[in-house]
């Protein structure tokens, strides 16, 4: 099977972690060099069998990151509105500062908003970049820009199942992901929530249902979205998860020809979102951007968020000033038929550059990084590296508790395989797999000002079943057991 397109599992997961990680979309280059005491063994270079890295001091390597708030610090809002970087949550700026102390190494610290401004980099085998961590790369563009990091086995070993979501071209790891994550769930303002009768997210569909028209009759949107870009709609991928109580349904799009009709889990989940526009749950006018999607969420202009835990901490540092950041918390979905499910996936990617100069340093950093609990646990995820003690951030706290007494059950985020990379051929030559066309031409078949019209919707779902099922056939694809 030739390298083809985005992983759909491992990396759907990767981007939700890690791309709107910018919390504003400032380009910055911050130098984190610093002077000081070097030890002769630091923690990368425990991992990466070296006796020391003094060989490498005074060194420079340059980091290129997404998550801007990391470098940045959180945007917060001042008494009177303004927006402001708090710098004491600018996480990473802080961890390359103690990794230069400590190793003579410096980290020159670089934010990027998407791949477009790395991909002309990487085309010309510019050298400038030694680490990044971008998230939406093809496989195919992995195994081109990045050093492999490790074998599969070797990542299991260290980091158990969840090494087989990452990045990999099932022999070896293109980007480590130190950290895990409970993914794609309910963000919500718990003061909205409780406005409208509720103390928790429900248990239920239904009862899910009857809460977002009790917010809805509150003058309040229930659900903010942020349509102005598809990549929202990437969460369908996993709530049909939890449609089906099952982490490899979109590999298993393969076993039907019909993968797009309400009886299956996609068609389903994509039916169910549709339906909630149907109903006014989403924002009545496209916010301008994400940011101002999270805002609505922080002032309690909308209720939640679909979404994973990486928005959290973003939407917490907006609350207003006087206001608890803790009104904003995580939840698992109700259930959806099949059972109450949050999907646990490995978070925060980071890369060596292919064509870096630098990289035993940029090793070094990483293993660093990776060794770190509480930048991971800062960071919004949970060390899982092996024999390191995690740090659970308090976000979690609703989801574990109910994990603990069997009212949610975790899907662990399905391997990368055969299956899901011939369901994304299929797809691709269909004309439906880039940016989460599939989603969104389904989604925005729905006419809101007919709500009740479901005709263009039931069309469009005819269209893609029979490119789905013709160009499965031209293939000559199958699920394969």
């Amino acid at each position: 099977m030739k390298l083809k397109k985005v992983l759909a599992i491992g990396l759907a997961a990767v981007m939700t972690f890690s791309l709107a990680g910018c919390g504003g979309q400032e380009k910055t280059n911050t130098d984190v060099t610093g002077s000081g005491n070097n030890t002769a063994a630091t923690k990368g270079a425990e991992s990466t069998g070296e006796s020391d890295l003094s060989s490498l001091k005074g060194s420079t390597i340059s980091v290129y990151t997404h998550g801007g708030n990391r470098v940045l610090g959180e945007e917060k809002k001042d008494k009177d509105g303004n927006t402001y970087r708090d710098e004491s949550s600018a996480y990473l700026k802080h961890l390359a500062e103690k990794f230069t102390k400590e190793t003579g190494i410096n980290v020159t610290l670089n934010v990027v908003t998407n791949e477009e401004e790395l991909r002309p980099l990487f085309q010309v085998q510019d050298d400038s970049v030694d680490i990044y961590t971008a998230p939406n790369w093809s496989l195919e563009e992995w195994a081109q820009y990045a050093e492999p990091y490790s074998t599969v086995a070797d990542a299991q070993a260290l980091y158990g199942d969840y090494a087989l979501a990452m990045p990999n071209d099932g022999a070896q790891i293109f980007s480590i992901m130190p950290g895990r994550a409970y993914n794609q769930a309910v963000v919500y303002n718990e003061e909205v929530i409780k406005a409208a009768g509720y103390n928790e997210i429900p248990a239920s569909l239904e009862e899910f249902n009857k809460m977002c028209e009790a917010i809805k009759a509150n003058g309040v949107t229930p659900i903010a979205m942020h349509r102005i870009e598809n990549w929202p709609l990437a969460t369908v991928q996993d709530f049909a998860s939890y449609v089906a109580g099952n982490a490899n349904v979109f590999a298993e799009m393969l076993k039907t020809e019909n993968p797009f009709s309400e009886t299956a889990p996609f068609g389903k989940t994509v039916k169910m979102y549709t339906q909630w526009k149907a109903n006014g749950y989403f924002e009545p006018e496209v916010y301008t951007d994400f940011g101002v999607a999270m805002d609505n969420v922080a002032y309690g202009k909308a209720g939640m968020m679909l979404f994973g835990s990486w928005v959290v901490p973003q939407i917490q540092g907006r609350v207003p000033e006087g206001k608890d950041p803790s009104i904003i918390k995580f939840a698992p979905a109700p259930d959806f038929g099949a059972g109450r499910y949050v999907l646990a996936a490995p978070a925060d990617n980071w890369a060596i550059s292919k064509f870096s100069k630098n990289k035993e340093a940029a090793r070094a950093f990483i293993e660093y990084v990776s060794e770190d609990a509480q930048f991971i646990a800062d960071s919004g995820f949970i060390a899982n590296k092996k024999g390191i003690d995690p740090i659970v951030p308090a976000l979690y706290s609703i989801i574990d508790e109910m994990v603990d007494s069997g009212a949610c059950k975790v899907l662990l985020s399905a391997p990368t395989d055969e299956n899901t990379l011939a369901n994304q051929d299929v797809l691709t030559e269909a004309g439906l797999y880039a940016d989460y066309k599939y989603v969104g031409l389904l989604f925005d078949a729905l006419d809101t000002t007919k709500p009740d019209d479901w005709a263009a919707y039931n069309k469009q779902v005819d269209t893609q079943n029979k490119a789905y099922a013709d160009y499965k056939d031209e293939l000559g694809l199958e699920w394969v057991d």
